[in-house]
C-alpha cells in the first residue's frame, strides 16, 4: 500500500496574506474572531477603508510578526514533525481500513504550510493544509495535521461513490463539505485512531449547536457510525449520513 508522508513547510507569504484576509473580512461565520484573538492589533486593520491598505497593512504586521518570532516558528516546526513521525504510518494505515480504500498511488505528499494564522483550511487540489505554528498542547498539533490528512483520503472514497458529482460541492458553503466536517472528528474518535491521538477529537461548535431531533449533530452522526461500524462498512455509513444530511438541509442554511 502507497503510504503518503506529510512534509511541514513555510507557508508563502502571498498565501498568509490572502487566507487572513479572506477570514477576517469574507467569511460568513465570523472565523476572523480567532485571528483577533493570537492577534489582537490586527483589529486596526478594521479602520482602513480599502481593501489596498488593508492588504498593505497585513502584509507589514506578517512579516514583521515572523521576523520577531522566527525561531519558535522553526523550533515547533520541528517538534510537529518529531511528533508527527511517531504515529503518521500507523495512522496512515489505520484511516485506510477504516475508510476502507487505499491511499492512492499518485499522491506521496501532504503538505502541512506553518502558519501564523489559527484557522486551517485544507486544499484538496493539491492535497495541502495549513497549521498554526504554537499549539500550547502538542496533541492540538497532531488532531489538526489528522483531521486535515483524513479529509483527503475521505473525498478519495466520496469520489468512488458519487463519482458525477461536482468537486466545488466539497468546499464551503455546500452541504457535502459539511458533512465532511462533521464526519472527520467522527472517525477520528473511533477507538482505533484513540489509541494514537489519545484526545477525542472536537467538532465546529457550530455544529455542536445543531439538533436533529433530540440529538446534536455530532450525536447523531456518531451514532449512525457506531451502527454501521459494527458491520465494517464505511460506504453505507456515508450512504446514510448523505441522505440523513439532506433531509435536514435548512439546518445548514443551504
Amino acid at each position: 500500500m502507497n503510504i503518503p508522508k506529510v512534509k511541514f513547510t513555510n507557508i508563502s507569504l502571498t498565501k498568509e496574506i490572502n487566507w487572513m484576509y479572506g477570514f477576517l473580512f469574507q467569511d460568513k461565520w465570523g472565523w476572523g474572531k480567532y485571528i483577533i484573538k493570537k492577534h489582537p492589533k490586527i483589529k486596526k486593520v478594521f479602520s482602513l477603508k480599502t481593501e489596498a491598505e488593508q492588504l498593505k497593512f497585513l502584509r507589514n504586521y506578517i512579516i514583521r510578526y515572523k521576523k520577531n518570532n522566527q525561531k519558535l516558528i522553526e523550533k515547533n516546526k520541528t517538534k510537529y514533525q518529531k511528533e508527527w513521525h511517531k504515529v503518521e504510518k500507523d495512522f496512515f494505515i489505520i484511516l485506510s481500513e477504516i475508510i476502507q480504500i487505499n491511499w492512492p498511488k499518485n499522491r506521496k505528499i501532504i503538505k502541512a504550510m506553518i502558519s501564523i494564522n489559527p484557522i486551517c483550511p485544507r486544499f484538496l487540489n493539491d492535497w495541502s493544509f495549513s497549521i498554526f505554528y504554537n499549539y500550547k498542547k502538542i496533541f492540538h498539533a497532531m488532531e489538526v495535521i489528522m483531521h486535515e490528512s483524513c479529509h483527503f483520503l475521505y473525498f478519495e472514497k466520496w469520489k468512488k461513490l458519487y463519482p458525477e458529482m461536482d468537486n466545488k460541492k466539497f468546499e464551503s458553503p455546500y452541504l457535502e463539505w459539511h458533512l465532511s466536517e462533521i464526519l472527520a472528528p467522527i472517525i477520528l474518535n473511533d477507538p482505533r485512531i484513540q489509541k494514537l491521538l489519545k484526545r477525542k477529537a472536537d467538532f465546529y461548535v457550530e455544529h455542536k449547536k445543531l439538533k436533529i431531533g433530540n440529538k446534536t449533530v455530532p450525536k447523531y452522526f456518531n451514532d449512525l457510525y457506531k451502527k454501521n461500524n459494527m458491520n465494517k462498512n464505511f460506504d453505507e455509513f456515508l450512504k446514510e449520513s448523505y441522505e440523513a444530511i439532506k433531509k435536514n438541509k435548512k439546518l445548514f442554511k443551504i
